[in-house]
């Protein structure tokens, strides 16, 4: 059965904006979940390109290209912002590839091994996103749990862009990576 979270990335590729704006293949990141000013529960999409690179076995994964942030109680779509056109990093890391896929934290993983480790994530929002919304506080266990996994799972390329699009929950939930630990520093 899949996660509420999971549900939403694969239903926003469904949306008449996602189909307009976004480029089909472009691969949906890790949500950015957060409070607004409202008051109400926001999820922040992330969509980046990519290309197989068959010589080398792996994927060049490309700066993100947009993002699309839901209402996440009504799944409404509430922001689209196109990043081609306005980012937050410098122009000179917007067409430059940002990293590969798989990473060398899930390089040894099977297909199934991959994917089941990324629906227990997704999985692991819904929680996340259940306390959000009703205004608790996740247990440290919970939030140790969730910080490891999306460790494990977020491409090492994209996390400096990850940071600067919602740096409260990733410094919250990622503690940063030793420099030495960083593919291209």
């Amino acid at each position: 059965m899949n996660s509420r979270t999971e549900q939403l990335t694969r239903d926003i590729r469904k949306t008449a904006l996602f189909r307009q704006q976004v480029p089909q293949e472009a691969g949906v990141g890790w949500p950015m979940p957060f409070r607004g000013q409202d008051g109400a529960v926001y999820v922040t999409l992330l969509f980046f390109s990519y290309a197989p690179d068959p010589a080398a076995g792996t994927t060049k994964i490309f700066p993100p290209l947009a993002v699309i942030t839901v209402d996440w109680e009504r799944w409404r779509t509430v922001e689209y912002l196109d990043l081609r056109y306005r980012h937050p990093w410098p122009d000179d890391q917007s067409e430059k590839q940002a990293g590969v896929f798989p990473h060398p934290a899930v390089a040894e993983l099977t297909v199934a091994e991959y994917r089941k480790l990324r629906s227990e994530l997704l999985g692991a929002y819904d929680e996340l996103l259940g306390h959000l919304a009703a205004g608790t506080t996740p247990p440290l266990s919970f939030t140790a749990r969730f910080g490891e996994q999306l460790r494990v799972l977020m491409e090492p390329g994209l996390e400096p862009y990850y940071r600067q699009l919602s740096p409260s929950f990733f410094g919250h939930f990622l503690p940063a990576r030793d420099p030495a630990d960083t593919e291209g520093g």
